[in-house]
């Protein structure tokens, strides 16, 4: 069941009782919780209000909610890569951002954001986010009110924060048609999903990371980060760890904490020496991190079945090269399809891998800008690239946008 689907369901259901349903605290994310875990339970035309606000749907709710952004009817692509639906390749090579679905083999871009600044006061500027999230029912991107999110593996539920920084983590779940708030004891700015989907890791902050003080040598950020909280949504238990703050890291800004892969260890970007990570159990005790997947600084992490780990490039050829576990050979991600390939976002599969490339012209130069990019989906041993979405204008400009990727 999708999300909207979820949430007409509630609606629906609820329409015609002058209460809410008496096993609503019942059914609570995990089985048993603490009684911070509070149920999402307010009387019938309450639930309609803060639910349609929640995940807003736009035959209930008109205008609060933007689906496709502008009347273009040109048709996405859509590549067959196999019988199962769950491995084809989507995308909208004519839009950026994309007005429907981002995906190839085992990823896709459920949400984006499009980043803007607003100026606060004379010598202080916030960067903020308005987020899109995927409908699986009108097959396009939909406006959200959350000032963060984030996306379970498969797409059906999400994690969310009211602003930035926030006291309680919200999850609208795709199955049941309940939203779940759970309080925190110290103020959030970042919220993530574990790879198994059972654990929510939160990034705690004093202040507000994405807020800065624009200087005339840049901008610097006061809101120090705290720790990190792991929630047990089986058990409702949240755990919190204290880290001392980065001295080397002069910028201040966001730190955000992210799962590893498997999920059986936290990281965060390290600053010394810079473009590596620095890896954690999850109860805050330092740990050696997977090979090679400290030294990758690009966002795209080691393929998933650990054959290829991304290293900045030797021979000034491409942007990245590509190390191989197995035999341990090097290859240049040279320029393919006519674009020279920047940054590695999220792998597909093994084999392939969806990229930030900009039009090529002549040799290692781009056409207008290295800002100027689009997303493509690259086969790494020198095959094709398929085009998933059109060029941003500027990704370093507000008004840009990002995608966020998860595992199908």
């Amino acid at each position: 069941m999708t999300i909207d689907e979820t949430v007409r369901r509630t609606l629906h259901d609820w329409s015609g009782e002058a209460r809410v349903p008496a096993d609503l605290a019942s059914k609570a994310l995990g089985r048993r919780r603490r009684s911070r875990v509070k149920a999402f339970a307010v009387v019938a035309g309450a639930t309609a209000a803060v639910v349609a606000g929640a995940l807003t749907v736009p035959s209930l709710v008109p205008g609060l909610v933007q689906g496709r952004q502008g009347n273009d009817d040109r048709p996405a692509i859509v590549v067959l890569t196999g019988s199962n639906p769950s491995t084809e390749t989507a995308g909208d090579p004519e839009s950026a951002p994309p007005k429907t679905l981002v995906a190839a083999g085992g990823t896709a871009a459920y949400a984006y954001y499009v980043w803007d600044r607003e100026k606060i006061s004379a010598e202080r500027e916030v960067t903020k986010r308005t987020w899109y999230l995927y409908d699986k029912a009108g097959r396009s991107y939909l406006r959200t009110p959350w000032a963060w999110l984030d996306v379970a593996p498969g797409g059906e539920t999400v994690a969310v924060l009211e602003g930035i920084p926030a006291r309680r983590v919200g999850v609208i779940a795709g199955r049941g048609g309940e939203a779940q708030w759970i309080d925190l004891d110290r103020p959030a700015a970042a919220v993530r999903w574990s790879p198994d989907a059972r654990k929510l890791l939160v990034t705690h902050y004093e202040g507000n990371p994405d807020e800065v003080v624009t200087e005339q040598m840049g901008e610097t950020a006061e809101a120090n980060r705290t720790g990190y909280s792991v929630v047990d949504l089986d058990s409702g238990r949240i755990e919190f760890h204290s880290l001392e703050p980065d001295d080397n890291n002069r910028f201040g800004g966001r730190l955000d904490f992210s799962w590893s892969t498997d999920g059986s260890l936290v990281w965060e970007h390290n600053s010394t020496p810079p473009g590596t990570k620095k890896f954690y159990a999850p109860d805050g005790t330092p740990r050696q991190g997977p090979p090679g997947a400290a030294d990758t600084y690009q966002e795209a992490g080691v393929s998933p079945g650990g054959r290829w780990i991304p290293e900045q490039n030797r021979d000034r050829s491409a942007v990245v090269d590509l190390k191989d576990t197995r035999t341990g050979e090097v290859t240049a991600l040279k320029p393919v399809g006519g674009h020279w390939i920047e940054q590695l976002v999220s792998w597909a599969d093994d084999d392939r891998v969806i990229a930030w490339a900009c039009e090529l012209k002549g040799t290692g130069n781009c056409a207008v800008s290295e800002f100027r990019n689009r997303l493509l989906l690259v086969d790494v041993n020198g095959g094709e690239a398929v085009p998933l979405t059109g060029y941003r204008g500027n990704s370093q400009k507000p008004g840009s946008w990002e995608p966020l990727f998860t595992r199908r």
